[in-house]
């Protein structure tokens, strides 16, 4: 009895998991423009938005609670996940925290934003997700055609 309870407590012990991912400023920026465009982004520095997200996912694959709007585009430093984008239950949580921080604002983009995620993967039929994102607003003031640099 006593080691069945041993295993027991050391199975519980060894599953019960929970990481935490916190992105940096201090990142390179890493941004890449496919068409010959200026945007000019007024960017206000005496605030900040805070966004918040979470996402309940049924055996770790289909999502059973959580937010359903979302900032498309959203990605960090330019990496666009990869083919395996489509797995990845984080960057839509991380989409719809950026959705919830520029809703609530006269902004239109989220400039510089820091993301913290929370997993809770103890559950093996369940997996919460939460993200907590802050950012500058930013206005877009003007976008310029500039065929010239183009070529």
């Amino acid at each position: 009895m006593q080691k069945a309870l041993l295993l027991l407590s050391l199975v519980a012990l060894f599953t019960s998991c929970s990481s935490v991912n916190r992105s940096h400023l201090n990142q390179g920026i890493d941004i890449s423009i496919a068409s010959p465009m200026d945007a000019q982004i007024d960017v206000d520095l005496t605030r900040k938005l805070t966004g918040y997200a979470s996402g309940g996912y049924l055996f770790h694959l289909f999502k059973v609670s959580g937010d359903n709007k979302y900032a498309d585009g959203v990605t960090y430093n330019g990496d666009n996940g990869g083919m395996l984008s489509f797995i990845s239950k984080i960057e839509s949580v991380k989409a719809a925290a950026a959705y919830n921080a520029i809703r609530t604002s006269e902004s239109e983009v989220l400039v510089s934003p820091q993301y913290v995620i929370e997993e809770s993967n103890w559950n093996p039929f369940y997996k919460l997700i939460k993200v907590k994102v802050t950012g500058y607003p930013g206005r877009v003031v003007s976008i310029k055609n500039n065929f010239n640099k183009a070529r």
